[in-house]
């Protein structure tokens, strides 16, 4: 099959957040299992080639904003998948990501590409994701091209809404949108309703998700359009990187570990677990100030500092409810909401023995945290896929999780993490003394579930698998 993955983010060329990391992940899976797919994404400044070699593979003009605009298409490879990949070149619209014409010229130019065969090379299915593609199916249909669409919904409360001047800068008849009316009111044109009403196939990053969306509580606004395309919508839980970037024995662990202790020459090459975790622990509390001590457990929370999503609320309640008797001590790393930010200070500012906050991105200190930490902290109000319960039990870092999206599907409770049902601070408290109350008190418990956390597959082969069985399905239709 002849796919072709559109994103607006890259890794290693430019990556903002995780669908960077998918974008490069799931088509180098892909194309393990034999399928011929290409990534496209804007040539942005900020784009880093690096030592890749570049080719210019051919130049287009068109019509956009009532004037003729130009387009440069570039061709390198992915360096890590060697999976083909496109970089679409205008000064003007591309140079740096400003919603919404950055978008609506993207999609315009992904099209044109196409319909010009200028890739020499023409796609069976083109797999978009977010809103960055959301006029894309809708473009498709106007040109009637031979081309199925599929829609990946990373995060529905992202919906990319516009001015309708949009549609009228990328030569769509307004009447040709399914649009509701009340947007045509408010002269807007949402992104990733257009891509959800036009797709011939909705994905979402985890079966969770795709059943919650279709509510009230997590739709945004958008439940009811869901549930009335929901024979088309699936859900299919999201990987990592197993063997590439998220490893227990990266330069960043001190103490590197796995599942059994190996000597080479005499001399310890990687730990038992147990001895790494320990020794980890040690030195991640002495680096951060923390009172040192491997019987205190030790809990993190690694992640943006989003008071809509993140749960910052029930878990700073909760924090701040034991700060003058912790039996735990907290290590917070990310940064975000300034107000936020702020509250969590003022913890470790009069607690520094027992929480330590970091606000800022560290890739270091993120790796040390997985290693050295006895639990994780997910307190989400949702999560739709969520990767850091993932790496973190790759590391044998057990999660504590609200019961949402991708969390409720990657976390069995009691097995490999502990997860807590209802979304307020004694629920996550009582999980979180259940989980300390297992470390101190059944130690066999609490290794057998570490045990479980480090065998848990996460690698995006399950994945590539059950897209690929939805492509052929999405072809077999045609």
């Amino acid at each position: 099959m002849k796919i072709l993955f559109v994103v607006w983010e890259l890794d290693p060329f430019f990556k903002l957040g995780g669908l960077g990391d998918v974008a490069r992940s799931l088509p180098g899976a892909l194309k393990i299992l034999g399928e011929d797919i290409r990534t496209i994404t804007p040539y942005y400044k900020a784009v880093k080639m690096g030592r890749n070699k570049k080719t210019l593979i051919g130049k287009l003009s068109f019509e956009y904003g009532g004037r003729k605009q130009r387009i440069e298409v570039w061709k390198t490879n992915q360096p890590y998948t060697k999976v083909p990949a496109y970089f679409l070149k205008n000064k003007k619209y591309l140079d740096k990501a400003t919603p919404t014409d950055t978008w609506g010229f993207f999609n315009k130019a992904v099209v044109e590409v196409i319909k010009n065969n200028i890739l020499n090379w023409q796609p069976e299915i083109i797999h978009i994701n977010d809103r960055h593609g959301g006029l894309i199916p809708l473009l498709i249909k106007i040109e009637k091209l031979p081309i199925k669409t599929i829609l990946t919904i990373h995060n529905l409360a992202f919906q990319g809404q516009a001015k309708m001047k949009i549609l009228k800068d990328m030569g769509i008849d307004p009447e040709l949108c399914k649009i509701t009316k009340w947007e045509i009111k408010s002269r807007q044109v949402n992104f990733l309703m257009e891509a959800i009403i036009h797709s011939d196939t909705i994905t979402t990053v985890s079966p969770t998700y795709a059943k919650e969306i279709l509510t009230e509580e997590y739709g945004q606004g958008l439940n009811d359009l869901l549930k009335q395309m929901s024979g088309k919508i699936f859900g299919i839980l999201n990987g990592i990187d197993i063997d590439w970037r998220y490893t227990t024995h990266g330069t960043a662990v001190r103490y590197p570990y796995n599942s059994s202790e190996k000597k080479t020459d005499g001399k310890i090459e990687y730990y038992h677990w147990l001895d790494g975790k320990k020794h980890n622990k040690l030195f991640l509390q002495k680096k951060l100030g923390l009172k040192v001590g491997e019987n205190i457990p030790l809990i993190c929370f690694i992640g943006r500092l989003d008071p809509k999503q993140k749960g910052l609320d029930i878990l700073h309640t909760l924090l701040r409810r034991n700060a003058d008797k912790p039996n735990f001590q907290f290590v917070l790393l990310g940064d975000g909401d300034k107000n936020w930010e702020e509250r969590y200070k003022w913890l470790s500012t009069f607690y520094p023995k027992s929480f330590s906050c970091n606000f800022r991105f560290d890739e270091t200190l993120a790796h040390q945290l997985y290693a050295g930490s006895d639990f994780i902290v997910i307190p989400s109000l949702y999560e739709p896929c969520g990767l850091i319960q993932m790496i973190a039990m790759l590391f044998g870092t057990i999660p504590i999780a609200h019961k949402t999206g991708g969390l409720k599907d990657s976390i069995k409770d009691n097995y490999n993490g502990f997860l807590f049902p209802d979304y307020n601070s004694i629920s996550l408290e009582k999980s979180v003394t259940k989980a300390i109350d297992v470390w101190r008190n059944d130690r066999f418990e609490f290794e057998k579930i570490v045990e479980h956390a480090l065998k848990t597959d996460f690698s995006w082969t399950k994945s590539a698998k059950e897209y690929k069985v939805l492509y052929e399905k999405l072809l077999s239709n045609s």
